[in-house]
């Protein structure tokens, strides 16, 4: 008789922080993916990106904030330095 049981180890994880920034951990600074992890692991980037800009464009819409020609101005036209 044998007993058998999967364990699934995190390798790496992708969060956002305050500061509007994706933080990538890994379990060593050096990793190698398969081919599906490696997929898995730019798809939770790319999400995390996505929402990066939505938290951005909320917050600058909440200050009454756009971003026009990559400067950011306020409703009346201000460029904000």
């Amino acid at each position: 008789m044998a007993i058998q049981e999967n364990i699934t180890i995190e390798l790496a994880s992708v969060e956002v922080d305050d500061e509007y920034r994706i933080e990538l951990r890994q379990e060593k600074k050096r990793m190698r993916y398969t081919v599906s992890q490696a997929r898995d692991l730019a798809t939770e980037l790319m999400y995390a990106a996505e929402r990066v800009d939505t938290l951005i464009a909320e917050d600058m819409a909440e200050r009454g904030l756009r971003l026009t020609h990559g400067v950011i101005v306020t409703d009346d036209g201000e460029v904000v330095l």
